[in-house]
């Protein structure tokens, strides 16, 4: 058995991806990972939200699902140890948003607000709209432009 006398000894163990997938989390969003840490904590089991939401989800890239993580975690990629995540991800089904609004996330608690979509489409554009025109969380950089 080999004993590791220092740290550094384990990044020899590891390649330059597996090191990048420890530090930022694996390139690929796999749809069973995310399920295995979701919960819809309002919905029946049998609600076709949860369905819909999950047929959109896995249609869409990576780059899609990173932009989604984005929106409403504000963390492009999923940790390799999911254990250790303070929240689980939540997708609470809100019908007072209105059928054709557009998903609310609260990147604090890992949640998304969603309106009760009729059809999978309907949940993709609104869904994939609002990932992709969120923008960025990080404002330190120009926090203070606008007060000139």
């Amino acid at each position: 058995m080999t004993v590791i006398q220092n740290k550094s000894e384990v990044l020899d163990l590891l390649t330059w991806e597996g090191l990048e997938a420890r530090c930022t989390g694996e390139k690929h969003i796999s749809v069973e990972r995310l399920k295995s840490i979701t919960t819809f904590p309002n919905n029946d089991a049998s609600h076709p939200i949860i369905g819909r939401f999950w047929r959109v989800f896995e249609a869409w890239s990576d780059v899609e699902r990173s932009a989604y993580l984005k929106f409403v975690w504000g963390r492009s990629r999923l940790p390799i140890d999911l254990t250790r995540l303070s929240r689980k991800h939540e997708v609470r089904l809100m019908p007072h948003l209105g059928a054709t609004a557009f998903p609310q996330s609260h990147t604090c608690f890992f949640q998304l607000d969603c309106p009760d979509y009729a059809t999978d489409e309907l949940m993709n554009n609104r869904l994939s709209a609002a990932a992709q025109l969120c923008g960025e969380m990080d404002t330190d950089n120009n926090a203070g432009e606008d007060l000139d």
